[in-house]
């Protein structure tokens, strides 16, 4: 045997030995299987059939809809069905890749199912709560929008692949990104003018800033997204393909009229498709979100905020390039009228012949107070289980689901980006942000806000360092390739540019070798957040018999979990229906106390208990049964006897 035969032999062996210890480690649960990669839609399909053929009874694969393009909208179901019915189990839904560019969700959703369906049989918690809940799997609400992330050029689009006229000239999608310096990216072009607003970062020749007079300094520059004036009305880029950002279409704090959010409030087919599904599913007690806003790795403040923007300036530099492209197009946007807050004269009308005249409240963005305590011990638990402290990029939401899910669903939604700024090991690590702090200032909105590569509204002012740097001193570190210095070229209509800038997805995604090592500790905050659901149990029953057949019947029902059984925000809203506590006997048998029926709006965990009386006429030896049932707590039953 040759030198080269006996060398490649040795390393096939090696390989097969590699694989049969891994298959063995694994007992058989997706040999050989590496999901620590980005998948296109057909991979990641062909990875979700595989991996519910392996659960066997514990997994199943459905499709809640399909997009614009016919691709699925894929639902897993995890959970053991022996048992109470899934129905009536406290759920958690996890949703992920609403924005196009944010693949990370998507895969850290794939992760989590593979922990655990692999853990099932060797973890006592993850067996437990797989027995006792149901967990609902979308990991790729964008289909369409993702698979832009596999094309040969990449725009870093956030928008699914509805059609719309961004600049209001009545065409669609007549104006999209060039590759002029064809390499693979669209990036962002600058321009030296006298009446530029922007200049050289002194302190990172590669990044740029808003020229600040009061400091003395002059703007030279002006910033474009990469490409050309395709359709001649002077902007660039302000009309590309695609349309809605799923993320922005949801029914709280919708931002109406702004072009990536949609005709209306889930107008589009993938979002309506997981509305339908969630309000067929009320035993949800939980949502989790993968997308670009968060609540997690920063809570909210005491006064129940929100972080706020934490876009790239480089973006929001391009994007207000075209921040002016709505005002001169074909159709006029509806006008707001000085102190009427933004209520059109046609609908104050309307009000007034109907006589109401009060303007309508702005929908409520702060996390109740009394929830707050709850969001903030979930928060911490997270970054302990996570080790994310530093937020990446991320942007205000605005008709985000998880909004919905709190504000309207009335249950504990959690965002998260999956990933953070990891800091080198034994240096001290500071949670990113602070609820009160003043990341930026907003400037001017403009049309291509969210459409590509994420622009956002937050922008470094003065000698604040904003996302850019900390971004960028990040993947120097950990030699990441996310950034294209910036190369002259020769423009066919503004002379010489130099084109270069953030690389698309890049900055909405981690490496992908850090997906298995998130993905199995998102599987554990999974675990650790099914945990807290509230559980509502009969924890004590007495019968007192008075002689004559009058008997004195107690109970106590208790919350053996740790979330309330409604969110005091749900008590508000109405959303989550009260839990029924029901005696059965007929309506005249009850003298005294309890009705037949009762029903409260909220009972707190913790064991927390309240209490029931009747009296009532029987039979000694007659058999009652006595019954809660709890939309997000489950249900319980049990039998008394009348002695």
């Amino acid at each position: 045997m040759s030198k080269t035969s006996a060398s490649f032999f040795l390393r096939s062996s090696l390989r097969i030995f590699v694989l049969f210890l891994l298959g063995a480690n694994l007992s058989g649960w997706a040999n050989a299987q590496d999901y620590a990669k980005y998948q296109s839609y057909d991979e990641m399909t062909k990875s979700l059939k595989q991996m519910v053929k392996s659960g066997k009874k514990f997994a199943k694969l459905e499709s809640i809809g399909k997009t614009l393009q016919g691709r699925n909208i894929w639902l897993v179901t995890l959970a053991n069905p022996d048992g109470a019915a899934l129905n009536d189990r406290p759920g958690l839904l996890a949703a992920a890749n609403f924005e196009g560019d944010h693949l990370i969700g998507s895969q850290l959703s794939l992760e989590m199912i593979d922990y655990l369906l692999k853990n099932y049989s060797t973890d006592a918690e993850v067996k437990k709560t797989m027995d006792e809940h149901v967990y609902y799997f979308i990991p790729r609400m964008n289909p369409d929008g993702a698979e832009a992330m596999f094309a040969k050029i990449k725009t870093g689009k956030k928008t699914n692949a509805h059609k719309f006229d961004d600049d209001n000239d009545g065409r669609l999608d007549e104006d999209g990104p060039e590759d002029l310096n064809k390499d693979g990216y669209i990036t962002v072009m600058r321009l030296k003018d006298a009446n530029g607003r922007y200049m050289v970062d002194p302190k990172d020749a590669r990044l740029m800033k808003k020229a600040d007079p009061a400091q003395g300094e002059t703007g030279v520059y002006k910033l474009y997204w990469e490409g050309v004036d395709n359709d001649g009305d002077g902007f660039i880029d302000e009309d590309p393909p695609g349309g809605t950002d799923l993320n922005r279409n949801f029914q709280h704090a919708y931002p109406y009229y702004k072009p990536d959010a949609g005709k209306y409030m889930v107008s589009e087919a993938e979002s309506r498709a997981l509305m339908d599904w969630v309000v067929a599913h009320r035993n949800v007690a939980a949502v989790l979100t993968f997308s670009e806003s968060d609540n997690l790795i920063v809570p909210p403040n005491a006064k129940g905020k929100l972080s706020s923007d934490k876009s790239i300036d480089l973006f929001q530099f391009a994007g207000e390039s075209n921040s002016e492209v709505r005002k001169v197009g074909m159709i006029t946007a509806p006008r707001r009228f000085g102190r009427f807050g933004g209520m059109s004269m046609f609908r104050r009308s309307q009000q007034q012949q109907s006589g109401r005249s009060r303007i309508p409240r702005k929908p409520v963005t702060t996390v109740n107070k009394a929830d707050l305590a709850y969001f903030t011990k979930i928060s911490k638990k997270y970054r302990e289980i996570t080790g994310i402290k530093n937020q990446p990029p991320l942007r205000t939401p605005e008709g985000a689901f998880f909004q919905y899910g709190y504000f309207q669903y009335g249950v504990p939604s959690f965002s998260t980006p999956g990933w953070g700024l990891h800091e080198p090991a034994g240096k001290k690590e500071k949670t990113a942000g602070s609820m009160g702090s003043k990341e930026g200032v907003k400037a001017g909105s403009s049309a291509m806000r969210g459409r590509m590569m994420g622009a956002g509204r937050g922008v470094a002012k003065g000698n604040k360092r904003g996302m850019d740097a900390k971004l960028l001193k990040w993947m120097d570190r950990e030699k990441i390739n996310g950034f294209i210095d910036w190369q002259t070229f020769k423009h066919p209509t503004l002379g010489q540019v130099e084109i270069g800038g953030f690389i698309p997805y890049a900055v909405t995604n981690p490496p992908a070798g850090r997906i298995k090592e998130l993905g199995e500790k998102h599987g554990k905050f999974a675990v650790y957040l099914s945990s807290l659901f509230p559980r509502i149990r009969i924890a004590k029953t007495e019968v007192e018999n008075h002689g004559g057949g009058i008997f004195t019947v107690k109970a106590e029902i208790e919350n053996s979990g740790f979330l309330p059984t409604a969110l005091q925000h749900g008590v508000v809203s109405g959303s989550v229906k009260p839990t029924m506590v029901q005696l059965e006997v007929k309506p005249d048998q009850i003298i005294s106390g309890n009705n037949k029926t009762n029903f409260f709006q909220s009972l707190a965990g913790s064991k927390n208990r309240q209490k029931y009386e009747w009296i009532i006429k029987g039979k000694t030896g007659a058999k009652i049964e006595l019954k809660v049932v709890s939309q997000k707590a489950g249900s319980d039953k049990t039998v008394i006897t009348l002695q």
